[in-house]
């Protein structure tokens, strides 16, 4: 490089592409907790089909039974009524097998309904486990390439944070103190590129007799903003 204006440029460059590493870097851990989210989504939609067929089974048995006591109480009730001599024991008998035998109707309305929905929730299973299993699969992959991704991002820093030290060092001694002041203060900030006469920071018209000093490579501050100059080509 002749002169410090390109100097200047490339220091630019490497402290953008550093801190946009970083940025990478950083957001890395929040791309993974967001497919680790997405996952344990799937996984508790599989447990949640298995445990809702595990629990209309329960039900239904219960119900079945329910049934068989019930049915029970009907056959006991149905003996006592053939012995009840009273009529308003055999009333009340009447009343209970009636009852009774009114459940049982519901229980079994109630098992049927429970064995269509066990059949409907195990044949959508498949689809759920398919997807689970996908899910699963994807996550793997993305934690292979998340790694590797890391380590790729890892290896450009460092190779960028050697090239800023060896850029660093071809600056003038007077001007890489002052440049290590600013960067220290407000980091690539510090510096700003030219096009035509504006400073892309702030947008300030600098002058012809500035455009040309910095063209041949001579160190120039933005007189506005206080920034390095160099041209942006």
């Amino acid at each position: 490089m002749s002169g410090t204006a390109p100097i200047l440029k490339e220091l630019h460059r490497l402290h953008r592409h550093l801190k946009d590493l970083d940025a990478k870097i950083e957001q890395a851990p929040r791309q993974l907790t967001i497919q680790q989210m997405k996952l344990a989504k799937q996984e508790e939609n599989l447990k949640q089909a298995h445990d809702a067929i595990q629990q209309l089974t329960l039900q239904s048995r219960e119900k079945e039974g329910s049934v068989k006591s019930t049915q029970q109480l009907v056959l006991k009730h149905e003996k006592q009524l053939t012995e009840a001599v009273a009529k308003k024991e055999y009333e009340a008998l009447k009343k209970e097998i009636a009852q009774e035998k009114g459940l049982i109707g519901k229980l079994e309305d109630e098992i049927l309904a429970a064995i269509a929905q066990v059949e409907e929730k195990t044949a959508q299973l498949p689809e759920v486990e398919n997807t689970t299993q996908k899910a699963r699969a994807d996550f793997a992959q993305f934690e292979k390439d998340f790694q590797e991704r890391l380590d790729r991002l890892a290896g450009e820093k460092t190779r960028a944070q050697a090239e800023l030290i060896a850029t660093e060092a071809t600056l003038p001694d007077d001007i890489r103190v002052q440049y290590a002041r600013f960067i220290n203060a407000k980091g690539s900030d510090c510096m700003a590129g030219v096009k035509g006469r504006t400073c892309l920071a702030c947008y300030t018209e600098i002058t012809s007799q500035m455009l040309g000093e910095l063209g041949r490579g001579v160190f120039m501050m933005c007189k506005n903003c206080g920034r390095m100059l160099y041209v942006e080509g």
